[in-house]
């Protein structure tokens, strides 16, 4: 009797001690990866970012936020194969159309460019609707509809809209912080005929089928060429190796807006002296289509501009959207719907044209010699990671095309030397140094570099420009199903949602420079201000770790009479 009497004891001690143990332990966390670029493809401040946003997440109590970074080339890499569940990402506009900001991000055919791999057939209609419509108001019901499934389901969580900046010798002339793309061809350092740069940048591919990051764009913008292209100060579009904009007026737009034709100056060559007539110009965009680089914009052709591709077909080839006329000089694009901004999409990087002798099975090898354009500037040295050299290309066909502009002749100068360098800082001392290791940087200074600079440009003979930028920055969620590492509860999405904290970001990572954001539709630009709505503003706030509770303790992360209830998924 005395044993059992004992042995009751003992139990009863154990259940109280385990019971007070159960009351007493830490309450578990939701446990979530945040990754971040590591190798300054958005400047030194990512890492002071990621932190900041971690710290936000965190301060509501019922997360935990594990940081993790890879080099772009990896990280690019990773998002477009589904490897990372939850991520930062930045966005500088293709074309100045509302629909930039929305339907690549949104529509089935351009989520997994950004990893996301949303899907909504409903979205996708209504995608359809913004982009085969000239009307003010159905555009508006629209893009209404789409911010605020953005909002409702969460598969971003913008952030804030940022700033460009550049710092340059004195006296140098053309360094242009242009809305769509940075045109090193215009930029002049007087009493020279070349000029060095220095960048924290780098590029993924020179290839323009594949080429989907600021820096790949920038290049191929300098050493290949479109059929129309950008003015020098603004986005307005002009002629470049097309003879017209092709408009209803003028007769290249059919009436119906589903029909564009572009007529192609004579003799047009690419710098290795090879033809560049409308036959090449179909198969480069035939080939871009084809290709279908995951990671890349051909979707902006075959979808949002309704070029179409066959699907049932194993290579994807086109399906004769693309219409070449028996002088070889005019060609037509037949879409499936009208597009207003087909032009802006033939004007971007995406629709460059390549020689006919390029890889139409994969990419083109990111070398000198390998890589051919018809643009102001050839490729003649590439060293990776560390320095590309521009050298005039002496068959360029339109080097007048800026003379009534300002710019006799384009490129300006011989040649151009950009150097990679790791840091913010290294650009900073790249002007600070005696004599000068650059005459221009440009992206990214940090915002104390910045100011640094600035305090000093008097004495070191230098100028800074700063001027604001539909450049726009962003959280990304996994959501794609059947992917273990994705993020499919979008209750989750929501709770850090409401965590996170856009004033501290901008007053402790940017010094007040950028603007909190509350769409992936940047406001303040002719082109987004009637269409943008703040929806995260209205849906989520900012710091909001009640509401964000609120969905934690729905999840099981809170206590329950001493029990705690994990998402099993995600444990």
């Amino acid at each position: 009797m005395r044993i059992a009497v004992v042995a009751i004891i003992v139990v009863a001690i154990i259940v109280i001690g385990a019971a007070a143990y159960v009351l007493t332990r830490p309450a578990p966390k939701y446990q979530i990866e945040l990754w971040y670029n590591n190798s300054g493809h958005y400047g030194d401040t990512e890492d002071e970012l990621a932190t900041v946003l971690k710290n936000s997440i965190e301060t509501c109590g019922k997360v935990q936020v594990t940081l993790k970074s890879e080099i772009w080339a990896d990280y690019r890499q990773s998002r477009n194969q589904g490897k990372l569940p939850f991520f930062l990402l930045g966005w500088y506009p293709d074309y100045s159309d509302t629909d930039d900001y929305l339907a690549p991000f949104l529509q089935s055919s351009g989520s997994p460019s950004f990893g996301s791999f949303y899907s909504n057939s409903t979205v996708d209609q209504w995608v359809l609707q913004e982009q085969t419509s000239t009307s003010a108001a159905v555009r508006t019901d629209a893009f209404n509809k789409l911010q605020d499934k953005l909002a409702t389901d969460v598969p971003y969580i913008p952030l804030f809209s940022g700033y460009s900046e550049a710092a340059y010798v004195s006296g140098m002339t053309g360094v242009v912080l242009h809305p769509i793309m940075f045109k090193w061809f215009i930029v002049d350092k007087p009493n020279s005929r070349e000029f060095n740069a220095s960048t924290t940048d780098d590029i993924t591919s020179l290839d323009p089928a594949l080429a989907y990051d600021y820096f790949s764009i920038e290049l191929v913008n300098q050493i290949f060429d479109t059929l129309i292209t950008y003015e020098p100060v603004t986005s307005n579009l002009m002629p470049s190796l097309a003879t017209q904009v092709p408009t209803i007026a003028n007769g290249g737009v059919s009436a119906d807006g589903k029909n564009y034709t572009y007529v192609l100056r004579p003799g047009l060559v690419f710098s290795d002296g090879t033809a560049l007539n409308a036959t090449v110009v179909k198969r480069s965009l035939d080939r871009t289509i084809r290709l279908n680089d995951p990671g890349g914009a051909a979707f902006l052709l075959w979808d949002s501009g309704k070029l179409g591709r066959d699907a049932t077909n194993g290579n994807n080839t086109p399906v004769g959207a693309i219409e070449v006329h028996p002088d070889d000089l005019t060609i037509t694009f037949h879409l499936s719907a009208p597009v207003a901004f087909f032009n802006d999409l033939i004007a971007f990087s995406v629709s460059s044209v390549v020689p006919w002798n390029y890889d139409q099975t994969k990419a083109q090898t990111d070398a000198v010699g390998s890589v051919i354009g018809s643009g102001p500037y050839k490729l003649t040295g590439y060293t990776p990671a560390q320095q590309f050299v521009l050298q005039r290309n002496v068959l360029y066909n339109t080097p007048t095309l800026y003379q009534s502009f300002g710019y006799p002749v384009i490129p300006v100068e011989d040649k151009v030397t950009i150097n990679l360098r790791s840091t913010s800082t290294a650009l900073a001392q790249d002007l600070q140094a005696t004599p000068k290791l650059a005459d221009v940087v440009y992206r990214a200074l940090t915002p104390e570099d910045l100011a640094t600079l600035q305090a000093q440009k008097t004495a070191l003979g230098i100028a800074v420009t700063i001027d604001t930028s539909p450049f726009i920055r962003y959280l990304v969620f996994n959501v794609q199903k059947n992917n273990p590492v994705a993020i499919t509860d979008v209750r989750v999405r929501q709770a850090i949602a409401y965590s996170v904290d856009r004033a501290v970001i901008d007053r402790d990572v940017f010094a007040n420079n950028v603007e909190p954001l509350y769409s992936l539709v940047p406001p303040g630009f002719s082109f987004s201000a009637p269409y943008y709505k703040p929806v995260f503003q209205t849906s989520y706030g900012d710091a909001k770790c009640a509401s964000a509770n609120a969905i934690w303790t729905q999840l099981g992360f809170a206590a329950d009479f001493g029990a705690r209830h994990l998402v099993a998924r995600d444990w």
